[in-house]
């Protein structure tokens, strides 16, 4: 395969910086832009090249993309802690919306072969799960709103340039080194610790929890097809799991009886009681599956294990 130029908004955090050092392996030329606010340069091996910048910038932004002229183009910068989220509203919308504007504007210049645009299983609504690509859109918080809005741009900017554009809705992404306090990262650092008592907030949701490297392949198994069309895929395990189920992992990879404690300031005011997604449409057009076992990614989080 020949070297391409590659750009990934959002290269340093979770996602992005394993997906930039897949794609740096497969010997294409990569380019990160983050604003490190929460992502982390040294994720990034040397060969990548880190721009550091914001995709609020919409001079910055276009001025890179007319420089690179990329060929593939996967934009995964994006507030999305929901606590953080609906604290910042604002920050919300301007980030997960602007920025994905300025960055579609910028791509209808140069015309990359195709663009994969990151969005959430938090566009789906309460009710409905396991939810296919099909279901209707009904997000309930201002995340979910704003990558509904970031998913339509997409839409447009595939109906305006004919240039291949992949939405990815992933599900709940667990890694190594999650800068983001969510709920797998929390229980794993205070097993790690020690603690003999963990503080958790709500223990029946179900989520869909899938690893990092399963989600980078199937970021590159959507993004690589090679029509020019507008699609949509669920990016997840296909498999719903509780919270008590993520604390009986945890323990086991511990090997020591630990105790668990709700506390009040760890629950969501608003919390939906299932969300897991159907997969069957990604692995039906690419062969992608998941390959990590859950119990296998908790317990070599537990250990420290990287990524």
């Amino acid at each position: 395969m020949a070297s391409e130029t590659v750009l990934v908004t959002g290269g340093a955090g979770l996602i992005g910086a394993a997906l930039c050092r897949r794609v740096c392996r497969n010997g294409h030329q990569v380019v990160a832009l983050d604003d490190l606010s929460v992502g982390s340069a040294e994720r990034l091996p040397a060969a990548v090249r880190l721009v550091r910048g914001d995709v609020r910038d919409a001079g910055l932004l276009h001025r890179l993309l007319l420089e690179l002229r990329p060929r593939r183009v996967f934009h995964l910068a994006a507030l999305h802690f929901i606590p953080e989220c609906n604290a910042r509203p604002v920050d919300t919308l301007d980030i997960n919306v602007g920025g994905t504007r300025n960055l579609l504007e910028g791509c209808q210049r140069v015309r990359p072969r195709s663009v994969f645009v990151a969005s959430t299983a938090a566009v789906y609504p309460v009710a409905g799960s396991p939810f296919s690509e099909e279901t209707p859109v009904g997000p309930i918080d201002i995340y979910g709103h704003s990558k509904a809005m970031a998913e339509d741009l997409a839409r447009l900017f595939h109906r305006d340039t004919g240039v291949r554009t992949v939405v990815g809705r992933l599900f709940n992404v667990i890694g190594p080194d999650d800068p983001n306090p969510h709920l797998v990262p929390a229980v794993v650092s205070q097993v790690r610790s020690g603690r003999a008592v963990l503080e958790i907030g709500n223990l029946e949701p179900v989520r869909d929890y899938v690893h990092v490297d399963d989600v980078v392949a199937g970021i590159l198994a959507a993004e690589g097809g090679a029509a020019a069309e507008w699609v949509v895929y669920n990016i997840g395990s296909g498999c719903g799991r509780s919270v008590r189920q993520v604390l009986a992992a945890a323990q086991a990879a511990a090997a020591r009886p630990i105790e668990i404690v709700q506390t009040a300031e760890r629950r969501r005011a608003v919390e939906r009681q299932e969300l897991v997604g159907e997969i069957a449409k990604l692995s039906r057009d690419t062969a992608w599956t998941p390959r990590v076992p859950f119990e296998a990614a908790i317990a070599a989080l537990v250990w420290g294990e990287a990524g």
